[in-house]
């Protein structure tokens, strides 16, 4: 087990490839019209997701896994506010992206360098790796 990690009974990569085929699948049923599956979606979605907040020792990586599980949310708050048509749902998506805003400039602070900070997001390092192929 990496040190960086609190011990947990699923690996940190498998419950991070678990929250993003559930959100996917979440967003791709809401934009199919299938609700009552991409309501159930929901349930695994944030499962997941404060799963990884909750293995990640390093501040910086809790904040980026907080600003992830709050973009989630937001996009949960939008699905209800537009099933439900209440306009409170709509109000705590836009809240909901401004606290994910918050986590991530919390981040690029604690980290002290927007690279190191984004650089935990997979696809950059993998943008990285393209850039420094021959």
């Amino acid at each position: 087990m990496n040190t960086n990690e609190r011990p947990f009974f699923i690996s940190k990569d498998v419950l991070d490839t678990i929250n993003s085929a559930s959100w996917f699948l979440m967003d791709a049923m809401w934009m199919l019209q299938m609700e009552k599956i991409s309501v159930a979606m929901i349930i695994p979605t944030i499962a997941t997701g404060l799963c990884l907040v909750y293995i990640e020792k390093r501040k910086t990586l809790t904040l980026i896994n907080l600003a992830i599980l709050s973009w989630i949310c937001m996009n949960v708050s939008w699905m209800f506010s537009e099933v439900l048509e209440i306009p409170f749902y709509l109000t705590a998506a836009k809240s909901l992206f401004a606290l994910g805003l918050g986590f991530i400039l919390a981040a690029v602070f604690v980290s002290g360098s927007l690279t190191e900070t984004f650089s935990h997001f997979k696809r950059f390092r993998i943008l990285e790796k393209l850039r420094k192929a021959p």
